[in-house]
């Protein structure tokens, strides 16, 4: 069975509304790893299963200062979220 690396990728997470703005322009500095989008108060982190991995170093890296807190992470099913 092989893995499709364009299959999305949701991770959900809370991050201080004075810290969205930083997260995301450090975000947009890593080619390719996401995008982000809020969702009902909810900060959602759009990425592929190719780049997932590589997302999840680049999260685990970034300063504390910016107290991201991942809620849930799971593959997007095509259906409205």
């Amino acid at each position: 069975m092989s893995i499709d690396l364009n299959q999305t990728i949701i991770i959900e997470f809370e991050l201080q509304a004075k810290q969205q703005l930083m997260f995301q322009a450090l975000l947009q500095g890593e080619d390719g790893l996401g995008l982000v989008r809020c969702v009902d108060g909810i900060q959602q982190l759009w990425t592929t299963t190719g780049q997932f991995e590589r997302l999840q170093v680049w999260l685990a890296a970034l300063p504390e200062n910016l107290q991201v807190h991942q809620l849930r992470s799971y593959t997007w099913s095509g259906a409205s979220v």
